[in-house]
């Protein structure tokens, strides 16, 4: 994962970005989906008439020593070959893919995608597609409801202002059973929008009304909010481009405040787990953007049927579906410019009610994937060095300093090795990653402290012995909540001061934990608690990224 702690997933981070060598680490997902084809097999796009948008950061760089991309935050070098930078350089010039391939010689536009795409998974680039307002698709919004009167109307008066065609958008709204006045109201809609009403015969949850709904839609795109959501007017003409470039069969955009006037609105608008961040991102689990919520997702209804639909779980549904999209091949992209304004929980028993329900889902989720558990990468030198200080401290011998020798040998190492490579970097450049990626380590584990391990951690803080050892546990717990707390605050900046911020965020990861524990105990599992870590050593050569692109990548 990168560290970028405003992108990342609420519940599945873990590895410190940046703290790994500046060359490009070793891709261990298999090559799927060979085809350019939905899950259904319907083809979904031509891929000659993209366009890629490379980051204006990035660098391409032709040298004595090789040709080089280069990406900034966080620091990743690429070794490829002189014909795939050419064709990087076209596509910066704006022009379409096919043009790009054709100034390649023997390069076909599907080997070019492959390494396109691989490109765009680290967020090197994204893809332009074209918006042509003649053949964008039929799309039916799906919409559950239960007892919310006011926030339904509220939503479809929001919907009345989309600015896709009104000839090609159907809105299903499917009522679970409410015993007020919320059909009546949706009703009164009908008049104005090509509306159908579907209520079912008994509380049957969130999950089954939109899978009755995606079964009696006809559109070729499924889009699923929230009763209490609002859509932009451009929330569809924003997402549904992306379904047309290929092997894409799902998008979702940001899930932005409808409001931010309590202090509890004002942290969800930059802490809340349905927002991933500014960012175009492709999504993948245990990446920084791991899944898409059903508050703001589009997908090919031939794809989700495919699929099998939503799983009758809640809250988990949208993230077991993207998990499973992305096990079959499918692409998912988070694009978010298309918005969806949601009422966030403003008082704060809801608000720790409802994170302790997400944090409830982790337990099911990982049930059905253990594959996609957290993990850390530990920077094995970094680890040692601070080992070696505190036995040093602890035994009252002297110079506790010699412990720094170990993390600074990392520092030396990867510089000559940046430089004896050829690598167009500065030895600044390469220490400020190293740097970052070791704070990146100590923020993700004091995260994982505070959201899995605060309860067992106060124990042994308690029953500890002697005096000394307990008061460094309760020292080490408080550091482990404020903390994350405080780097959170200095990267975000919300409209919030550092005290209600890190109190909000110290009640979110206790509620969080709490939940987790719970779960733990009512599903009979301890996969929640599970954290892989993976030690990072120095490395001497870079591992090879060529994978199915192997025309174009060397290192």
């Amino acid at each position: 994962m990168t560290g970028d702690t405003s992108e990342t997933p609420r519940w599945s981070r873990g590895e410190s970005g940046g703290s790994k060598d500046p060359q490009l680490h070793r891709d261990t997902r298999q090559g799927r989906g060979d085809g350019l084809s939905c899950l259904c097999g319907r083809d979904t796009g031509d891929p000659g008439s993209l366009r890629c948008s490379i980051a204006p950061e990035v660098r391409l760089i032709e040298s004595k020593t090789g040709s080089w991309i280069i990406a900034p935050s966080p620091l990743r070098v690429w070794q490829v070959r002189p014909s795939a930078l050419r064709l990087l350089q076209r596509c910066r010039e704006g022009h379409t893919l096919a043009e790009a391939v054709a100034v390649v010689p023997g390069l076909r536009t599907r080997t070019a995608l492959r390494f396109l795409e691989r490109l765009a998974e680290h967020g090197v680039l994204h893809f332009e597609p074209a918006r042509v307002a003649s053949e964008l698709p039929s799309v039916s919004v799906v919409i559950p409801v239960r007892n919310r009167p006011r926030a339904i109307d509220n939503c479809l008066a929001a919907i009345d202002q989309l600015d896709y065609p009104r000839d090609r958008l159907e809105i299903i709204v499917v009522d679970d059973a409410s015993t007020d006045e919320t059909p009546s109201t949706v009703e009164r809609w009908a008049a104005r929008l090509p509306l159908r009403l579907i209520r079912m015969s008994s509380r049957s949850g969130p999950s089954a009304c939109r899978n009755r709904g995606a079964a009696e839609a006809r559109g070729e795109v499924l889009a699923f909010t929230d009763s209490d959501c609002l859509p932009e007017p451009t929330w569809l003409l924003d997402l549904v481009p992306e379904l047309s470039i290929p092997r894409v069969v799902a998008a979702g955009g940001a899930v932005l405040p409808a409001a931010e006037e309590s202090w509890l609105q004002r942290y969800e608008a930059v802490r809340s787990p349905l927002y991933h961040g500014r960012a175009r991102a492709v999504v993948q689990p245990r990446s920084p953007v791991p899944y898409l919520a059903t508050a703001n997702l589009i997908i090919r209804r031939c794809c989700f049927l495919a699929a099998g639909g939503f799983a009758e779980i809640h809250p988990g549904e949208d993230v077991d579906l993207i998990w499973r999209l992305c096990a079959r091949g499918a692409r998912v992209h988070y694009r978010p410019d298309g918005i969806i304004r949601h009422d966030h929980r403003d008082r704060l028993w809801p608000f720790m009610r409802r994170r302790a329900a997400y944090a409830g889902s982790e337990a099911v989720l990982l049930q059905r994937h253990p594959e996609n558990g957290r993990y850390l990468v530990v920077p094995m030198p970094l680890v040692l060095g601070v080992a070696w200080t505190l036995l040093n401290i602890a035994a009252r011998r002297r110079r506790p300093w010699c412990g720094s020798i170990v993390p600074l040998a990392e520092l030396a190492l990867a510089t000559w090795k940046v430089k004896s490579e050829g690598v167009p970097i500065g030895a600044r450049a390469v220490v400020g990653a190293l740097l970052r990626g070791y704070g990146a380590f100590l923020y993700w584990s004091a995260f994982n402290v505070s959201r899995y391990y605060a309860v067992p951690l106060l124990g042994f803080s308690l029953a500890a012995s002697p005096a000394g050892i307990r008061r460094a546990l309760r020292l080490a717990l408080g550091a482990c909540l404020l903390g994350p707390a405080i780097v959170d605050w200095f990267r975000s900046r919300p409209r919030l001061s550092l005290a209600r911020f890190a109190l909000a965020h110290v009640l979110d990861a206790l509620a969080y934990h709490l939940g987790t524990l719970a779960a733990c105990v009512r599903h009979r599992t301890l996969r929640s608690l599970r954290l892989d870590l993976v030690a990072q050593w120095p490395v001497l050569r870079a591992p090879s990224i060529s994978s199915d692109a192997t025309l174009l990548g060397k290192h």
